[in-house]
C-alpha cells in the first residue's frame, strides 16, 4: 500500500478516530475553526459530545446532544463535519423553529444553509460550510438561538 492510498481517519468507517486524528487532516485555518466550534458547543450547559459515523456523506462527525432529553441518538442538536477540504456544521431543524426565525437580518450564507432544511426539500438538515471566523460567529448565534428555543419548549 502506498502512503497516498492510506484512507483518512475521517473516512475509515471501521476505526473510530480520535479528536487528534480528525484535526490532523484539517488545514490550519479549518483546525482553528474546528476547535472554536467545539469550544462553543462544549461550553453550553446540558450538551454532550459523541463521535458518530454518518455514512459516505459526512463520514465521522462530532455530534452534540441535549443531556437531559430523551432524544434518539439519530437526532443530534448539531454536527461538526470535519471534512479536510470543507469543514461544515450541520443541524436538523424543526419546522416550528424555522418559522419563528427572523431571517431578514441574517447573512446570505446563513440563509442558504437554512433553506436546505425548509420546503421544498425533503430533509430537515441545514448545512453550512465554515471557512472563516465571521461565518462561525454567525452560526454560533444561530445555534444559541436554537438551544434557547429547544430548552424553552
Amino acid at each position: 500500500m502506498h502512503i497516498s492510498d492510506k484512507r483518512s481517519p475521517w473516512q475509515d468507517e471501521f476505526n473510530v478516530p480520535t479528536l487528534d486524528d480528525l484535526r490532523t487532516d484539517l488545514p490550519v485555518p479549518a483546525a482553528e475553526l474546528f476547535d472554536a466550534t467545539r469550544a462553543f458547543l462544549l461550553e453550553r450547559d446540558g450538551l454532550l459530545e459523541s463521535m458518530r459515523w454518518y455514512g459516505d456523506c459526512w463520514f465521522w462527525t462530532l455530534a452534540y446532544y441535549l443531556e437531559n432529553e430523551d432524544t434518539d441518538e439519530d437526532h443530534p442538536i448539531a454536527l461538526i463535519v470535519p471534512a479536510p477540504d470543507n469543514l461544515q456544521i450541520a443541524a436538523p431543524l424543526d419546522r416550528e423553529f424555522l418559522e419563528q426565525l427572523n431571517t431578514r437580518r441574517m447573512k446570505r450564507a446563513i440563509r442558504d444553509g437554512l433553506d436546505l432544511a425548509a420546503q421544498p426539500y425533503s430533509t430537515n438538515w441545514a448545512v453550512w460550510p465554515v471557512a472563516a471566523k465571521n461565518m462561525l460567529d454567525d452560526l454560533i448565534s444561530l445555534l444559541q438561538q436554537r438551544l434557547n428555543w429547544l430548552q424553552g419548549r
